[in-house]
């Protein structure tokens, strides 16, 4: 085997190797999203007043929508403890764990509150 053929088997490999990794990164990140969602809709019914907000998870990204307002929240997974938090698709910041809770209950206070 000369150089170039085994220069492609590493290749080859190291593809492989990085595809296995990306899968793996997005089934973790889809599964904090799927945990987040749901502590999210333990918080709503919990905590007063009676918040009209539908949630849904659809792979790493959490999408709140307040039913009344039609008012948006996104929450993206980008990581172990990070998320890319969008509202009203158009303001959106990249922070951890605390400041993505903090958003999302600024959000939830904001007018109207239905």
């Amino acid at each position: 085997m000369g150089i170039f053929d085994e220069e492609a088997k590493k290749m080859v490999g190291e593809a492989a190797a990085s595809a296995t990794r990306e899968a793996q990164a997005k089934e973790q990140r889809t599964e904090i999203a799927r945990i987040v969602a749901d502590d999210l809709t333990k918080y709503l019914g919990t905590h007063p007043p009676g918040y009209d907000v539908e949630i849904g998870v659809h792979e790493d990204k959490i999408t709140a929508r307040k039913k009344t307002a039609g008012r948006t929240l996104e929450i993206t997974c980008t990581g172990l403890g990070g998320f890319q938090v969008t509202i009203d698709g158009s303001k959106s910041e990249t922070t951890n764990n605390s400041g993505m809770a903090r958003i999302v209950i600024q959000w939830l206070q904001s007018e109207p509150h239905q």
